[in-house]
Formats: C-alpha cells, sequence, structure tokens
C-alpha cells in the first residue's frame, strides 16, 4: 500500500499582524479546495516563533507537505532559517510565501502576488503538483561567531546603515521608510574603506581594497521594499552579485537614485557589478576575517524588541534583518531550498 501523501501546510505568520491574519484565513479555503489542511503557527515573538516551527516541523515532518511565510521579506527570513537548520539534518520540507508585509522583495522578484491572497496561495498549491523547484541561498558568518541564510540581498555599507534605520521607524511602512532613511543617510554620508576577498564562478580569486559607500552582496535583483540593483538576478544560476557604489559626494548619489528606480544604472563609473560564488568584507580598522561557525545557523529575529537603539558601526543586515558585525564572509548555495513558486 502506497504511503500518504503530507496533507498539512504550515502557515507561519506574525500573530499583532492584522494582514497576516486575514491573509491566513483567507489562504485556509483555498488549501482546504485543494485537498490540505492549513496549520495556523504563531508565537509571541521571533525566538519563540522560530523554536516552535522547528519543533512542529521536526515532530511532524511525515505530516507537512509545505511551511509557508505569511508575511514580507523578515517574515520569510525567519521560516527559511528553520528550513535550512532542519535541512541539514536531513529534513526537506518546501518553502512557499504569501506576500502580507511592509518588504516584499522576494515575492515581487519571484513574481508572486503582493496583493491577491487567493492567487498566491494558489502558487503554493500547483508549486506542490509539479514537478519541485529550488533556489540559491547566501549563507552569511558575520564576525560574532553567527551564521545566516538569506533569500534576497545581504547589505555591507551604506545600505546596511539605510536597512538599520528604516527599521528603527516602526511607524512608516516601506518603501516611504526606506527612502526617507536612505535620503537621511546619504546626507550624512560617510564612505569607508573595505578589503574584498572574493571568488568568481570560473574559480578565479580577486583582492581589492576599495572605497565605497553602497556594498551589497545580491541573489535577487532588489532591497528596500523595490530599488533595484541588480537587473538581471538570478536566484537559480549558482552565484550570486557584488555590487558596490564608489565614493561619491551626496548630491551625486541623489542623481543615481532615479537611475536605480529606473534600472539604468550598470553602465554608471560609479557601478561596479561583478558574479561572485563568495566574498569576504573586511572594513579596514577591524580584524582580517569573520570567526566562522561552520555548519550552524544562529537564527535572526524580525522581532523589534531584540534591535538595540545604537547599531556598531558596522553590522550586516540581510533580507532586511540585522545579521551581525563585519568582517563577514557570504557564499552561495546552490539550489539550497525547495520552493514552491
Amino acid at each position: 500500500m502506497a504511503a500518504q501523501r503530507p496533507r498539512d501546510i504550515l502557515l507561519v505568520r506574525n500573530g499583532d499582524s492584522p494582514l497576516a491574519r486575514q491573509a491566513c484565513d483567507r489562504a485556509r479555503g483555498i488549501f482546504h479546495a485543494g485537498g490540505y489542511n492549513a496549520v495556523f503557527l504563531d508565537a509571541p515573538s521571533a525566538t519563540e516563533l522560530s523554536e516552535a516551527l522547528t519543533d512542529t516541523v521536526r515532530s511532524r515532518a511525515a505530516h507537512v507537505a509545505a511551511v509557508v511565510a505569511v508575511g514580507g521579506d523578515g517574515m520569510a527570513h525567519l521560516v527559511l532559517q528553520v528550513l535550512h537548520e532542519v535541512g541539514q539534518q536531513g529534513v526537506d520540507v518546501a518553502f512557499g510565501l504569501i506576500p502580507a508585509g511592509s518588504g516584499n522583495d522576494l515575492a515581487r522578484f519571484c513574481g508572486i502576488p503582493t496583493r491577491d491572497t487567493e492567487r498566491a496561495a494558489g502558487r503554493v498549491l500547483r508549486g506542490l503538483e509539479t514537478p519541485s523547484q529550488h533556489m540559491d541561498l547566501l549563507a552569511v558568518d558575520c564576525a560574532d561567531g553567527s551564521s545566516h541564510v538569506c533569500a534576497t540581498t545581504v547589505c555591507l555599507g551604506l545600505d546596511a546603515r539605510v536597512n538599520a534605520r528604516a527599521n528603527r521607524w516602526t511607524q512608516i511602512r516601506v518603501p516611504a521608510k526606506y527612502a526617507v532613511a536612505l535620503v537621511w543617510e546619504i546626507m550624512r554620508l560617510t564612505s569607508r574603506d573595505y578589503t574584498i576577498d572574493y571568488t568568481r564562478p570560473d574559480g578565479a580569486r580577486r583582492v581589492a581594497d576599495r572605497r565605497a559607500t553602497f556594498l551589497s552582496v545580491a541573489n535577487t535583483s532588489s532591497y528596500g521594499g523595490g530599488l533595484t540593483i541588480v537587473p538581471r538576478a538570478d536566484h537559480r544560476d549558482g552565484r550570486a552579485e557584488l555590487f558596490a557604489v564608489s565614493d561619491a559626494r551626496p548630491l551625486r548619489l541623489l542623481f543615481l537614485l532615479p537611475r536605480l528606480l529606473l534600472k539604468t544604472h550598470e553602465n554608471l563609473a560609479e557601478i561596479a557589478l561583478e558574479p561572485v560564488t563568495s566574498v569576504t568584507v573586511v572594513p579596514h580598522g577591524t580584524s582580517s576575517g569573520p570567526t566562522v561557525a561552520h555548519g550552524t545557523v544562529t537564527r535572526s529575529t524580525s522581532d523589534p524588541k531584540t534591535r538595540t537603539e545604537k547599531l556598531p558601526p558596522h553590522v550586516a543586515h540581510g533580507d532586511g534583518e540585522p545579521l551581525g558585525p563585519l568582517p563577514v564572509r557570504v557564499r552561495i548555495l546552490p539550489a539550497a531550498v525547495r520552493v514552491l513558486f
């Protein structure tokens, strides 16, 4: 007798978000019509939610068809930490996404409807009934020994400072708060010097000292609620893109912003795009490299209560969430997670 296919779909949400609760209620009917059981999962904090999700996936792996993040990039980030961790332990569960947050860069990049819960839930169902698809992830090892995985972009320069400031403005919605934070940081601009040690897809290694403002490693095309930095990004090609903007005056950077929005910035002299499979970024004045905790994932948190008001001067942000201090090492993990989009 053939084993019964798993029929539970875990919907992971922020219980304090009315938008996420409404999306879960609407998605439940879609999944029920498709023959699946929607199981809601939330908790008072991001840490507790991660722990609850880990315990549920491990104990009910045989019954779980998919784990669906219901929210924005921060919720997707939280879920992916758990799926990567249990995946390393041999538990393979597919990842789905229903946008219901303020920042939805991953959803937009993957073509998931951001304002139509029913269609987004339908994408999950179609993914369950069609051959498996996978996407790359970025593995990030920080100087404090923590490790993370990210789906979209890891910000290391001025863009990380913009993320940190925007995260503290909880009453403003993305992309408005990101745009305001971006202008704020540009007008207070301080360029920094970095040593960048990277490996290209052909295996060639390069080491360069560079003064940069923006500095990111991208798996997808945009961050900050739609600011496109890598128009031709591909999350399934086994490589990332190192994006850097050289030292420039504030007024020049403000001039560049419309070009980013119009996706016409790639040929500008200040812009550098380099395909990479791994990169280590060391700000000048710090130690030579991160303390790497290989094979482990320290879960990031999207819980605002865990963020301090004053951040250290060099803190990496991934998927819009604070990760840890620089220096950092970022590596591409090809086909790291099974996805339903």
